[in-house]
């Protein structure tokens, strides 16, 4: 049989072909064997000729993904490097305040409470008339207290229609008596708040008129143990002492 016509068989009819010559078992089988190592390497070859002929694709989309990463990356990078160019020019634009020619000085309004002659007079003020709404609360209380003892004892020597009166007045003043006191505290409250104002407006007043003839400074901060926009400030911005002179001086010749 010709190696031609071998080449152009299927195995399956190379075996059944074979099978029907006189070849011994052993021959049989290393032409067999032989034919399978041909086919296996007929299919590594076209396996191997495939993978050369894709892995190039693979190859160019990977680096088209490549490529696209970094644009999507490079992109961000601009976005946000001009976001931050942009921003640095707005603050670059701002206006920035100069210190050195900002005179800047606070007070201490726990002091000018405590050492404004004004202020102690207006405590003192208060102070009495707090006393005199409790002396005349409490003189109310008792005057009511002796009226209606003194009714338990000669009530029975009025008359019926006085009777009736009597004890509609009791009635009605102690059913107002609580009602005093609430009076009292509101007059007290409302007291105590024009005194407020009257002294804020007497410490701007001088304060204003002292820094147009002094130092002219461009801010006067307050400063309080309790409540504070202060935390802290260098002692040599500290004008309590002058504005506390000029104030009783100038409370002392009001009250000439």
């Amino acid at each position: 049989m010709d190696n031609e016509e071998l080449k152009n068989k299927e195995p399956e009819n190379i075996d059944n072909n074979l099978s029907n010559e006189a070849l011994s078992e052993e021959e049989f089988v290393e032409l067999k064997e032989g034919l399978f190592d041909a086919k296996e390497e007929k299919q590594d070859e076209s396996f191997c000729s495939k993978k050369k002929k894709y892995s190039p694709c693979l190859i160019a989309t990977g680096i088209l993904a490549t490529l696209s990463f970094i644009g999507v990356v490079v992109m961000f990078c601009l976005m946000f490097c001009g976001k931050n160019t942009s921003e640095d020019k707005a603050s670059t634009n701002q206006k920035i305040v100069q210190t050195g020619d900002l005179k800047i000085a606070y007070v201490n309004t726990d002091t000018i409470l405590a050492q404004y002659d004004y202020a102690k007079d207006l405590e003192k003020g208060l102070k009495t008339y707090q006393t005199s709404l409790e002396s005349n609360y409490q003189a109310q209380g008792k005057k009511l207290q002796s009226d209606y003892e003194n009714y338990l004892k000669n009530g029975d020597k009025l008359t019926l229609t006085e009777q009736k009166k009597k004890e509609e007045d009791l009635t009605r003043r102690q059913q107002e008596f609580p009602m005093l006191q609430q009076k009292m505290m509101a007059q007290l409250q409302e007291r105590q708040i024009e005194d407020n104002k009257k002294l804020l407006n007497a410490v701007y007043a001088f304060i204003k008129d002292y820094n147009a003839k002094n130092q002219k400074y461009n801010i006067i901060l307050s400063r309080s143990y309790i409540s504070s926009t202060v935390l802290y400030a260098d002692e040599g911005f500290d004008i309590t002492n002058q504005i506390v002179k000029g104030l009783n001086e100038e409370y002392k010749n009001l009250q000439k």
